[in-house]
């Protein structure tokens, strides 16, 4: 019986045979030898294992029985496990309790003693005096914490105990606008090891938060990747340590410049100009540099809310969103940073009170709602913005109160852009198949639509007229007439400064219910009708109030319905509200073909239309007339695709018509296109 093995330092096949009779044939010939001379040797030699002869020309057989348990091969792996064994001796022998060639760096202050260091700049003798002295109380401890718990010279054990409580109950916060509660998080010192570096020579200290009983932490829910780090680390400059002492008379250090810098994976590693945060980074090393101070560093990606989850965000602002909408569009707040361990890490450091280089006065309101002493801030803006991220940093000092910008977004001279090249947009565009579907959904549509609008103007929030008076200019409104004409909707958006909304408007006399469904499915679904006041006199369509105290003056009527003679059921849907509108802008219609209340509403226009009153009401009636139909517009609000809880403003709008089609134009340009034409 045989089977081929490889042979663990030969190219070449051994065999092992299990036989009982002669093996000459099967051996090399000085085994053969000893075979014949003792037959015995056939039971001794039961299991044989052929190998290389030294000469490496023929085979040399080897006994494996209980009488030869030791081979060559063996005595090496019994060597090799006693190297590993006097290893692993040395490794005890150069505890933290005992000399050694570590840096003699102590706690700083309290009661903790270790033995003295018998080494200099060269030499690491170990014989010298070990009687106890206090450590210095302005370097740490260079130690290393097992991970399976605490070393008993732990600068850190103290800390433990109390970091969890203030005043018997730990300091939280919840932001107003959608941050995360903050709660005192304990943290475990691990290591702290040189950093050289091309801004200067650093330490860097690193920390790893407890899971520990009483210190669990419970999944983020915001899911995986978000939520804060489980490694947080210190970075000082070496020379210039920052500790002060835990206790006593000294009490800790003071007024130490501090940044609290969270991680910015695509930016400091992936050098991503998205943002500010790699120049933020460097600017604060090279302030601890020259100042002392240190920078606490803490992963959470993208503002808490994780690498992944950031990269979508940045999808979205691909399409136009800034950095807060995109985050809530997600579902998760726009900012979900948590600082319960900076308290920890300061009191491990020996820290009473620090001035924080940040332009968030956030941060700020956070690290004292967990009993830091912040007392003062110390600016850090980048010279300039890039076209990359200027609109990120607009977004900072605009929607998140970020401070300390002064003139610099104003005076860098760029625009914000999408991006470097637009090869990407040509290759949207390029997909003709993406327009003729008539869909409002699908990423592709979306952002070949979206890419187009913001190559248009990606700053144009709302409508400003130029010098001329037109915003989208006289042509928007003439094809807007032609629109309406044919019995198709346009949008109409009002000025910045007043809904800044934009409104559904055709012809009432053209509408059809597939016309009305479109109406419905874009819009809010309070379908109003704009007509002139001498008319709804005549259909005895009187105010729906007396007092009416709506912001805007809109002149709502009662509702209406067609009566079921003109076919109408129970007057909801699309066909039952298509054909009251066109029974309301027929001239021949009387009060009698409606019953009141019903689920149109009429709107009460006031005369010459857009000159008077700067309404969608007032632009219904007019694209109406101006199109050849009865002074009689439907008009209603287009809900936001992208934040269904809202109005659409200008910059979806302009998303939204061009993906769909529909004609934008604005009702500043149909006052000036009054005003040229005099119609």
């Amino acid at each position: 019986k045989e089977r081929l093995l490889p042979y663990r330092s030969s190219a070449f096949p051994i065999r092992l045979i299990n036989s009982d009779t002669t093996m000459s044939h099967k051996v090399c010939l000085e085994c053969q030898q000893k075979f014949a001379a003792n037959p015995r040797n056939n039971k001794r030699y039961s299991q044989t294992r052929r190998i290389m002869c030294n000469a490496g020309k023929t085979f040399r057989c080897q006994a494996q029985n209980s009488k030869n348990m030791f081979s060559r091969n063996s005595s090496i792996y019994i060597l090799g496990l006693l190297t590993c064994a006097v290893v692993i001796v040395q490794a005890f022998a150069t505890s933290p309790s005992s000399p050694s060639n570590l840096s003699p760096w102590g706690t700083r202050g309290g009661a903790v003693t270790s033995s003295a260091f018998g080494m200099s700049e060269n030499n690491m003798d170990s014989s010298d005096s070990t009687e106890g002295i206090e450590r210095k109380a302005e370097i740490p401890s260079p130690v290393i914490i097992p991970l399976n718990g605490v070393s008993v010279n732990s600068p850190l054990k103290e800390a433990e105990k109390t970091a969890q409580v203030v005043n018997g109950e730990a300091k939280k916060t919840i932001l107003s606008s959608g941050g995360f509660s903050d709660g005192i998080v304990p943290a475990t010192y691990v290591a702290e090891t040189n950093l050289p570096t091309d801004i200067g020579h650093f330490r860097i200290r690193a920390y790893r938060i407890d899971e520990t009983e009483g210190a669990t932490r419970e999944p983020n829910p915001l899911g995986a990747g978000a939520g804060l780090g489980s490694e947080p680390c210190v970075i000082y400059c070496t020379d210039k340590p920052p500790f002060g002492s835990k206790g006593g008379e000294r009490g800790g250090a003071k007024n130490v410049p501090m940044r609290i810098h969270d991680q910015c994976f695509t930016s400091e590693v992936f050098r991503s100009q998205r943002c500010d945060c790699k120049e933020q980074l460097k600017m604060s090393l090279e302030y601890i540099r020259e100042n002392g101070g240190a920078i606490i560093y803490l992963q959470q990606e993208g503002r808490g809310i994780g690498l992944a989850n950031k990269v979508a965000a940045y999808a979205l602002q691909d399409l136009g969103l800034d950095t807060v909408d995109a985050n809530t569009h997600l579902g998760f707040p726009e900012d979900a940073r948590q600082y319960g361990v900076v308290h920890s890490l300061l009191k491990d450091m020996g820290i009473d009170s620090i001035r924080l280089m940040t332009n968030n006065p956030r941060k700020i309101e956070r690290l004292r709602a967990l009993g830091i002493d912040v007392v003062g801030t110390i600016p850090m803006v980048v010279p300039n913005a890039n076209p990359y991220n200027k609109k990120y940093l607009e977004t900072k000092r605009e929607r998140m109160n970020h401070k300390n910008f002064g003139s610099m977004l104003e005076s860098s001279p760029v625009s914000s852009i999408l991006s470097s090249d637009y090869s990407h947009v040509d290759i949207m565009v390029a997909r003709n198949s993406i327009a003729e579907k008539y869909i409002s959904e699908g990423e592709e549509m979306a952002a070949a639509a979206i890419a187009l609008a913001l190559l248009d103007d990606p700053e144009q929030s709302g409508v400003i007229a130029a010098e001329d008076g037109y915003c989208f200019g006289r042509k928007s409104v003439e094809d807007a007439i032609a629109s309406v004409a044919r019995g198709e909707l346009i949008v109409v958006v009002d000025d910045e400064s007043r809904e800044n909304e934009g409104d559904f408007i055709m012809a009432a006399d053209k509408c059809t219910p597939e016309a009305m469904a479109e109406f419905i499915r874009y819009s809010s679904g309070v379908i109003c009708i704009g007509m002139e006041g001498k008319r709804m006199d005549e259909l005895e369509l009187p105010p729906m109030v007396v007092n009416n105290e709506d912001p805007k003056g809109t002149a709502f009527s009662v509702s209406v319905d067609a009566t079921a003679e003109h076919g109408i059921t129970t007057g909801i849907s699309a066909t039952d509200r298509s054909r009251t509108s066109v029974m309301l802008a027929k001239q021949g219609s009387k009060a009698s073909d409606f019953h009141r209340p019903g689920h149109i509403f009429p709107l009460r226009a006031q005369e010459n239309g857009v000159l008077s009153r700067d309404g969608h009401t007032e632009a219904a009636t007019d694209f109406a007339r101006l199109a050849g139909s009865s002074p009689v517009g439907l008009l209603c609000e287009i809900v936001s695709e992208e934040n269904p809880v809202e109005m659409a403003r200008l910059p979806e709008l302009k998303r939204f018509c061009k993906t769909h089609g529909y004609v934008l134009t604005s009702i500043a340009d149909l006052q000036q296109y009054r005003r040229d034409t005099g119609l």
